[in-house]
């Protein structure tokens, strides 16, 4: 391999910055290391490998370099499908409608996300984009519990979990209330507590998970730190744990899960909201229990950090009393109780269960790329990026079975906070760069006929080297690097036919309409009229046998049963493509219409009728069937078909309708 230089900067993450240089230094030949990029560095790279924060990367370099330069980055620039629980949520759902059978329907817990500023529009969503999880929670079923989490915050910010709509009105009146406060300088009597309030105005977008109540409970104390007795069979407490997993992205693109697997625990035992809510006096829920992240817990420092593969042998507690123990079957044929513990071969399926699942969640996000090019994951070839991946697991406590415990991924973190591990285990970690050294880097700068860079092409998916295990291989081609390319300001020329495929090109030129056809009315208000100047109609599509209910204004927009009309929705009402070359901002291609009529000519001018909204649910129906529901100011629509005729219209995406007779 020959010399390169490496820029490395981590200001205010020290560990990782040593952990960076010592990765460094295991490679021969060891690059020169800088600590900041030059202006003469930035014009001629020369081979630059930028291993440093997300911020204090010089990104035009990773898109755009002079020619006969090489230049490697530790980000990739776009991945919000994955990092913001929104997204993430949003590209998983939509995955879902064209893979129903994807491990992630079981895999990733039932989330609904919504945008909010202030308390009081919750009243509306409870009848718009909340309207199942309204239908659940009027169930009143006491088991059932729901967990509010910020789609951009971390390190626990703003968790809560709650039970009724009344609660989560409490909850974001309480945001407001501290925000108040803090505007004026107050500090509220209970200011020494660790606050995990945020601003609700400020983040506004928030996902709601459905609760996992049978998360799997084990005691940290059997494996003890620092020489303390192990507790006796009936003094050990059951406490949840997250996962965190160390995942390596590279290139467009390859995935690798560390097998060296943190189990994070709670620093009290586990009980079950709605027990704890009874015995509570001020109905206040101690969420120390439930929240494992260790961002919550720092005055524990290392004390609830464990290895996933140091709990074999430990024992099973999240059972029932009566289902703690299982039977074992010997020999002579005769069967004997005994005490349920995690063995060698639950981690093993945990460990397979979390590449099946990050898989195909690195897919779901790739696939998000072509309708959703800045809110996905935009792989290119010359970046590569460690992430920490949460997963909680569920225990079935049922003999039969197939596998007693499910792991469910709960969020996924660009430059995870690693110095929260300990000093105990800072080994793994040091392992950990060390191997993405050897495979993400080291590779980037071998000659293209070097033995070692064949040998590593020869890596097989589920296959192990230096703890890392690969998930997934996908060679991505120009459609979703393109993408990237040209939504980016470029400095330098670069060689775009190298990446670029005519399928996109020939896209790059469509308009922005996501769907279009012509609808027979079948029926009008035929439950019933509701309101004077709104009609509900019916009607089906012949070209792609589609089906369609619409609310409009009858005063607008007089309609006939018998009558057909074309339909469009579109995701901006410019004629150009957004994103396209030439073109001015995405933000004001989206809104060219003004009743002033000085607005640029759009797609509004074919039109007689047009109305403004949010899609805001999918169902599937069978494997190729599903429904998309979209609201424009409370008028709804359902479109119904298959999915290969609705890849375009995106989940929380805004959309225009657009109706002519």
């Amino acid at each position: 391999m020959d010399d390169f230089t490496a820029f490395v900067s981590w200001p205010s993450a020290p560990l990782t910055d040593r952990l960076v240089r010592e990765a460094l230094d295991s490679l021969s030949p060891r690059p020169s290391v800088v600590t900041s990029l030059s202006s003469d560095l930035v014009a001629s790279p020369g081979r630059l490998l930028q291993w440093a924060t997300y911020d204090a990367l010089e990104h035009d370099l990773t898109f755009s370099h002079p020619p006969g330069s090489k230049v490697l980055s530790s980000s990739y620039v776009i991945r919000k499908a994955l990092i913001r629980k929104h997204y993430l949520s949003r590209c998983v759902h939509n995955y879902l409608i064209k893979h129903p059978g994807s491990i992630l329907a079981w895999g990733v817990p039932r989330t609904w996300e919504l945008e909010i500023s202030f308390a009081d529009e919750l009243d509306e969503l409870w009848g718009d984009d909340l309207y199942d999880l309204s239908d659940e929670i009027d169930k009143q079923d006491p088991s059932k519990w729901w967990i509010l989490k910020p789609g951009m915050a971390d390190r626990g910010m703003g968790l809560r979990l709650f039970h009724t709509k009344d609660e989560l009105q409490e909850i974001f009146e309480e945001f407001e209330q501290d925000d108040s406060e803090n505007e004026d300088g107050e500090e509220g009597a209970d200011a020494g507590r660790k606050d995990t309030a945020v601003v609700t105005s400020q983040l506004r977008h928030f996902v709601i998970q459905e609760y996992l109540g049978n998360p799997l409970l084990l005691d940290p104390a059997e494996v003890p730190l620092n020489g303390s007795p192990v507790p006796p069979l009936d003094g050990l407490r059951g406490h949840k744990f997250h996962l965190r997993v160390y995942c390596v992205a590279s290139g467009a693109i390859k995935v690798y899960v560390y097998d060296r697997i943190l189990a994070l625990f709670s620093a009290v035992p586990y009980g079950p909201p709605s027990a704890q809510r009874q015995g509570a006096e001020d109905c206040k829920l101690d969420l120390a229990a439930h929240l494992t992240n260790t961002s919550l817990q720092t005055e524990r420092g290392e004390a609830g950090v464990r290895l996933l593969d140091e709990l074999v042998g430990c024992h099973v507690l999240s059972s029932p009393t009566s289902n703690v123990n299982e039977r074992r079957s010997d020999s002579d044929g005769s069967s004997q109780i005994t005490q349920s513990t995690i063995r060698s071969d639950d981690i093993s399926a945990i460990k397979s269960q979390i590449c099946d699942v990050l898989a195909e969640t690195f897919k779901a996000a790739i696939e998000m790329s072509v309708h959703f090019q800045l809110q996905s994951l935009q792989a290119v070839p010359n970046a590569f990026e460690l992430f920490g991946i949460d997963f909680v697991v569920t225990h079935n406590p049922s003999l039969n079975a197939s596998q007693r415990f499910q792991v469910n991924l709960l969020e996924v973190n660009s430059e995870p906070a690693i110095e929260l591990t300990g000093p105990r285990l800072t080994w793994i970690l040091e392992d950990l760069f060390k191997a993405t050294a050897k495979t993400c880097v080291e590779p980037f700068f071998l000659a293209e006929d070097s033995p070692t860079k064949g040998e590593l092409e020869r890596w097989q998916v589920g296959e192990t080297r230096d703890n890392l295990t690969k998930c997934l291989d996908l060679e991505i081609r120009g459609l979703c690097i393109l993408t990237t390319l040209l939504a980016w300001p470029t400095r330098h020329s670069f060689d775009i036919d190298s990446w670029c495929s005519a399928t996109y090109r020939m896209s790059a030129n469509t308009s922005n309409i996501v769907f279009d056809d012509i609808f027979t009315i079948n029926a009008i208000d035929k439950e019933g009229k509701k309101f004077d100047r709104v009609s509900r109609l019916y009607a089906h599509s012949k070209n792609y046998d589609m089906d369609l209910t619409l609310d409009y204004n009858v005063e607008l927009f007089p309609l006939q049963a018998g009558q057909s009309f074309a339909l469009a929705l579109a995701s901006s009402l410019s004629r150009a493509p957004q994103g396209a070359a030439g073109t001015e901002d995405e933000d004001k291609d989206r809104d060219v219409w003004r009743p002033d009529a000085k607005g640029r000519r759009g797609l509004d001018d074919d039109y007689e009728y047009v109305m403004y909204g949010k899609v805001y649910r999918f169902d599937s129906g069978s494997a190729e069937i599903v429904t998309a529901y979209a609201s424009f100011g409370g008028l709804l629509m359902s479109l119904t078909g298959s999915f290969r005729h609705m890849t375009s219209i995106v989940l929380g995406d805004p959309v225009f309708i657009l109706l002519r007779r």
